[in-house]
């Protein structure tokens, strides 16, 4: 693999370094370096606009932050989502008093992260809206929009919603034209070739020579459907029949196209590509108003391209006429601020992202501890040592599980986090109590890692270390009850359930397990075998399923025959904390 990198893992950061160096004319940088705003924003009187997701998509997202476009930006690991501190500090970083708008694409990770972050910030006075785009036509079925996930439509979302706010527009009208922008458009993709993490090191699936994946996610997810390679007219008309029904588009449309490379479609393609999308669409009758080709919304270096397609009306005609500046889409001339010095509505403290609120130590088992079997609490945070050593070990497993059905971060992500949090339990005074080493976890995880897993695992870790607080000795019941707390954490977090192929399918497994163990007479020891063999049960029982919830459920019948990633990882901690229990009972 030859790539132009310094470390696989630094990628990101590298990258941000660069953009600061190329871009200070457009770019300013924050007190976090995983958000950027433009010079001049916040201003006040105006409403902020925010967007945010992984890296790998670029000019997306951090290449349309600029005048009359997006205030600031909230950049995540490769392929995913930013964490909710990182779309707080956006939200802030854009604020000019009178609202944010922050729109976003439909992705589990980014709306746990958003949820939090806006809890976060309306204890400060920040009132935010938001609007999640679901252009992707091949994601979910009509009818079910709302399963859909945002794709190239996100960039004619920011264009309409900063533009509305530059002209003046108050929140609800820029909320308004943002939804009524990505109500009104519809994409498709179809992938030639694979794009690889470089962190990963292989693709996460195969393309075939001689066929093409129909309906490709920007996250190296495969299609929903494997065709022959088709002629470009063809490809087009294919492209064509699916977005153009769907809304529907009719005769006497005004429409604005977007066609974007996915990393390593030569342009000269891509306008091979638009001259048969034009051509057909104006057989069908539809105007052309805005025509955009280029790399827009990008998915690494993989081949491939996607038509987005924008139905107009008076208001969404202005806002894409509107003058803009930006790295990824710049017209007409737009005044830029002089100074980038932020207003005094940016200037706002901090407040902790909540985790679905800190969760509250209670009673759930009717069972008395039994015997002497304990752990003590403040000799025991080597198990989150010996539970990071694990995930380090799983890295590249773990990704190549998620590579199946999902994007290939997954381990890549997990182990960053994890080894933030040794680097950090190694600075602290030793030896680290079990509560405050599960304290110090949560908060990088949730923190640091952004995704799903981030607020997910965050929340999990977070109930367990409040609840076994103030225990100077954890027994078999004290665990139970804290593992109990941890699970409704998750579960608060998201509508996952047992059969939808997730991480609950072991998790709950897992708890339940543990529970009937204690309340059939088991001990300790015996009932975290229980909690072990049922979390490994749960997670070989993913393999069969169709997902349900996430980007895997977006490819049907396809994700069936594979583990899930969030499952795997799920049972690797659970038998990973089980172990090191066992070997700490006294």
């Amino acid at each position: 693999m030859n790539r132009i990198i310094n470390h696989p893992d630094m990628v990101v950061e590298d990258m941000l370094v660069g953009i600061h160096a190329a871009h200070a004319d457009l770019l300013a940088a924050t007190e976090n370096p995983r958000v950027l705003r433009a010079i001049g924003a916040p201003r006040a009187g105006k409403v902020g606009v925010v967007t945010g997701g992984g890296s790998g998509h670029e000019p997306a997202f951090l290449g349309y932050v600029g005048a009359a476009l997006v205030d600031a930006v909230a950049v995540g690991e490769i392929f995913s989502s930013p964490t909710a501190k990182s779309f707080a500090d956006a939200i802030r970083a854009a604020d000019g008093g009178v609202g944010v708008a922050c729109l976003y694409g439909n992705y589990a990770g980014d709306n746990m992260n958003v949820r939090m972050a806006v809890q976060a910030v309306e204890g400060e006075g920040i009132r935010v809206r938001t609007v999640v785009a679901n252009d992707d036509v091949a994601s979910a079925p009509k009818g079910d929009e709302a399963k859909r996930r945002g794709v190239a439509g996100e960039i004619f979302m920011w264009k309409v919603g900063g533009a509305r706010a530059a002209l003046g527009g108050t929140l609800d009208e820029v909320i308004a034209a943002a939804q009524k922008a990505i109500a009104n458009t519809r994409s498709i993709g179809i992938g030639l070739a694979p794009c690889t993490i470089a962190a990963v090191g292989k693709p996460n699936f195969q393309i075939e020579d001689g066929t093409m994946e129909v309906g490709i996610g920007h996250h190296g997810e495969p299609g929903t459907h494997v065709l022959p390679t088709e002629p470009a007219e063809q490809m087009a008309e294919t492209m064509l029949n699916t977005v153009l029904p769907d809304l529907p588009f009719a005769p006497g449309d005004r429409v604005a196209v977007l066609v974007s490379g996915l990393g390593a479609t030569p342009v000269m393609e891509q306008y091979v590509l638009y001259g048969s999308i034009a051509a057909g669409l104006t057989r069908r009758g539809i105007e052309v108003t805005f025509r955009y080709v280029g790399n827009y919304f990008t998915s690494l270096e993989m081949q491939g391209a996607t038509l987005t397609v924008m139905k107009l009306d008076a208001e969404l005609e202005q806002c894409m006429a509107h003058p803009c500046r930006s790295i990824g889409w710049s017209q007409g001339a737009p005044a830029l601020p002089s100074s980038g010095q932020p207003t005094p509505h940016a200037v706002a403290t901090a407040r902790a992202i909540p985790a679905a609120g800190r969760p509250v130590a209670t009673t759930v088992l009717r069972v008395a501890e039994r015997g002497a079997q304990h752990v003590v609490a403040a000799d025991a945070g080597g198990v989150v040592l010996e539970l990071v050593s694990v995930i380090q070990a799983n890295r590249a497993y773990l990704s190549e599980i998620d590579g199946a059905i999902g994007d290939g971060d997954h381990g890549i992500n997990m182990s960053k986090g994890f080894t933030q949090c040794g680097e950090r339990l190694a600075g602290m005074a030793q030896p680290v109590a079990l509560p405050a080493a599960l304290d110090a976890l949560a908060n990088v995880l949730m923190e640091g890692i952004g995704g799903s897993m981030g607020p997910l695992y965050g929340s999990f870790f977070l109930a367990l270390a409040t609840t076994l607080s103030g225990r100077t000795q954890i027994g078999a019941t004290g665990f139970g009850e804290a593992l109990t707390v941890a699970v409704a954490a998750v579960q608060r977090m998201g509508d996952a359930k047992v059969g939808d192929k997730t991480l609950m399918d072991t998790l709950i497994p897992a708890r339940n397990a543990y529970i009937a163990a204690l309340e059939g007479g088991a001990d300790f020891h015996a009932a975290l075998d229980a909690m072990i063999t049922a979390a490994r049960a749960g997670m070989e029982s993913t393999k069969p399923l169709q997902a349900r919830i996430g980007r895997a459920a977006r490819l049907g019948e396809r994700s069936i025959g594979a583990l899930d990633a969030g499952a795997t990882s799920c049972f690797l901690i659970l038998e990973s904390i089980g172990r090191s229990f066992q070997q700490r009972i006294a």
